[in-house]
């Protein structure tokens, strides 16, 4: 599959029961939730379509996903954990990596964020550092605008400190431990016996969500991934016609359809 290869996406026409989604800049847009956006996770779960967000996005933030929005799972931290309400609506969380090798790895961040301050001094750490569990994560495009060229940059060097990297549309978010956001949707699947992979579809916007990308068969991206293919080895198959929340409610739309 190439960027050439990629259809629109009313050529998806494999029912499907669960949708992995990215969040920003695939369930937002511009720094907000559209409206229509809001309507189309509704709609999804009364046709019975599971919507599960798969974030880079902090664990604080994903618990207030998972209290306010019309979701019942959200996989957070790039495959750090899943949170689940259960049918008695508690809130559970499920780690990839244990309490005591978390807690190591937090003092590892301390000094790989010191370091990576002094060689990018102009990259701050993201506004929502404080309610991370598993990870660090800089700025390059929400508070601030960082050139592309220093954001690779930045990225390939916390790499070459022997932690993952993955660059999104607003963050690179590095961790530890041998997951991604594609191990960790598998590993909740594993815990789905009535639900096939073939079943799944995913919707992305960057390369952060390249291991979707590669894992799934139905996958989507928002009109707004188009400058990022380039740097995409496995791009989507289908391609919206909007942009953000708008390209996920059009999606929205056709797979109630189907």
């Amino acid at each position: 599959m190439t960027a050439a290869n990629i259809q629109p996406v009313a050529q998806l026409q494999t029912p499907i029961r669960v949708l992995f989604t990215d969040v920003d800049d695939t369930l937002t847009w511009q720094g907000t939730l559209p409206v229509d956006t809001f309507i189309a996770l509704d709609r999804l779960r009364r046709a019975g379509i599971k919507v599960i967000p798969v974030t880079g996005a902090c664990a604080g933030w994903c618990d207030c996903l998972i209290r306010t929005w019309p979701v019942d799972t959200v996989i957070g931290e790039n495959g750090a954990f899943w949170m689940t309400r259960t049918p008695q609506g508690k809130i559970e969380t499920h780690y990839r990596e244990p309490e005591q090798q978390r807690a190591q790895n937090q003092l590892r961040f301390q000094h790989v964020s010191a370091a990576f301050q002094r060689s990018f001094p102009q990259i701050p750490v993201t506004g929502d550092q404080a309610y991370r569990l598993t990870d660090i994560a800089f700025d390059i495009g929400q508070e601030i605008k960082i050139e592309r060229e220093t954001a690779l940059a930045a990225t390939q060097w916390l790499r070459e400190q022997g932690l993952h990297a993955r660059l999104s549309s607003i963050h690179i978010n590095a961790w530890l431990g041998s997951y991604s956001k594609a191990d960790t949707a598998q590993a909740w699947l594993d815990l789905q016996p009535d639900i096939a992979l073939s079943e799944c579809a995913f919707i992305g916007d960057s390369p952060n969500d390249e291991s979707m990308f590669a894992k799934l068969t139905h996958t989507v991206g928002v009109a707004n991934i188009t400058p990022f293919l380039p740097e995409l080895s496995v791009p989507p198959r289908y391609l919206c016609s909007q942009p953000g929340g708008h390209g996920f409610a059009e999606l929205a739309e056709h797979l109630v359809g189907l």
